[in-house]
């Protein structure tokens, strides 16, 4: 690992700097497509389809790009990923067709993959156990900020233009620039993860299904809510402040809820967050809420509770994994949930196409019910973790890691707590 010295700062400030491009581009075109789709008058269906597919792209670029980087590494693999996520963003404009997105999309989701992992890894390189907390803290914090920002532009510049698709190819070259002119030696290969379900079952069984769920129904709300809110004859900028509060929302709501899940049994927490999260969702859908500002607000709480969610879950998993399982069990689950962020789109879109665009918030409802029945069944089947083995929360880091969507395999190591992890088992080759 590279020790920490004067040239330390400055290399770590690069670094955040190009991931600020990274998540702001992600951020942008995540709204950009689905808005553009429904201007287009691509199906809904098809729309959720373009969703499901960058969450598989994702999954995908987690599983194989360690592979690709250790055959060619760091600098040229993630030179070629902000190429391919500026040529997927142009080619966006070039081709408006369903099945032209699909496929591009889902290359846009192995791309971000990489992106987002080589630089976590170069992160993590960077600090030693003095500096690695601040370090995740400002990673985090660049994550939630870019991403906000980066939903903000469609207030400037319409997706119904080339303009948002134009400036996600600018933000995809920036990004590239900080990490290419980084000075020191590139670091260790990245991590190869492998999904153990019947592991992560033995471990936490409620941990798997909720984030597999809480996958299902966030990501059908991070694809579909723009095609609702553009539905229900939202104006371009409302739909950018719906999206970005309930980004907020969630971030708000880190670190009282996971100080909580501290105090608790984390499953009581996850019970009644998603009964909280179901009972937001059902009131959007029982009152038809059409005034913008009315929405906005309603989706921020939706989003203080849906987005806090996963880090319980995560959090009761590790109180149940063995001593130096933290990466194994939080790269695993995070897998699951990206599974259920390929899932729910295309579940969620024909019901909006067969029904009504407010349906979608019965089925956010649906799944998060089946969550806080599931954990409240296991309540009865397994007694809680006791105190020694409790792992306490991270002051809200991680649940804004939950709160943002764009955290790799890679962002485990970057987290302080996975200082104890067994070194051998960090990297291949």
């Amino acid at each position: 690992m590279i020790t920490t010295n004067e040239t330390t700062p400055l290399k770590t400030n690069s670094l955040l700097i190009g991931a600020g491009f990274l998540f702001a581009a992600g951020a942008l075109l995540g709204l950009a497509l689905p808005i553009r789709a429904e201007l287009e008058g691509f199906p809904t269906a098809l729309i959720g389809l373009i969703g499901s597919a960058f969450a598989a792209g994702y999954v995908v670029g987690c599983l194989y790009i360690p592979r690709l980087v250790a055959r060619v590494g760091h600098i040229r693999v993630f030179g070629a990923m902000a190429a391919l996520v500026a040529a997927t963003a142009l080619i966006n404009v070039l081709w408006v067709t369903p099945l032209a997105w699909i496929l591009v999309r889902a290359m846009t989701g192995v791309a971000f993959a990489g992106g987002a992992m080589i630089i976590e890894s170069w992160l993590s390189e960077s600090a030693d156990s003095n500096s690695r907390g601040r370090i995740f803290a400002r990673y985090m914090i660049i994550n939630l900020a870019s991403s906000v920002l980066g939903q903000l532009v469609v207030m400037v510049y319409s997706p119904a233009g080339f303009e948002p698709f134009v400036l996600v190819a600018i933000l995809a070259c920036l990004a590239l620039i900080p990490t290419a002119l980084c000075a020191g030696r590139a670091p260790t290969p990245l991590h190869e993860v492998k999904l153990d379900i019947r592991r992560l079952m033995r471990v936490s069984p409620i941990a798997v299904a909720a984030c597999f769920g809480i996958g299902l129904a966030n990501g059908a709300f991070g694809t579909l809510a723009p095609v609702y809110a553009s539905q229900i004859g939202l104006p371009v900028s409302a739909i950018a402040l719906l999206l970005a509060g309930s980004i907020v929302g969630g971030a708000l709501m880190q670190v009282p809820i996971g100080r909580l899940s501290d105090r608790l049994d984390r499953r009581w927490v996850l019970c009644f967050t998603a009964l909280a999260a179901a009972g937001i969702a059902l009131l959007l859908f029982g009152l038809d809420v059409r005034e913008p500002i009315a929405v906005i607000l309603i989706v921020t709480a939706l989003g203080g509770a849906m987005h806090t969610l996963y880090p319980v879950a995560v959090a009761h998993a590790n109180d149940r994994a063995s001593e130096g399982e933290f990466v194994a069990v939080s790269s695993g689950l995070l897998l699951t949930f990206g599974l259920g962020s390929t899932a729910g789109p295309a579940v969620a879109a024909p019901l909006m196409q067969w029904a009504e665009p407010r349906i979608l918030f019965v089925f956010l409802a649906s799944v998060y019910s089946l969550i806080a029945v599931y954990a409240l069944w296991r309540i009865h089947k397994r007694d809680p973790v006791t105190e020694d083995h409790v792992h306490v929360a991270f002051d809200g880091l991680d649940a804004m890691q939950g709160a943002i969507q764009g955290a790799t395999q890679e962002t485990m190591y970057l987290d302080p707590r996975a200082e104890d992890e067994p070194r051998k088992d960090r990297h291949t080759g």
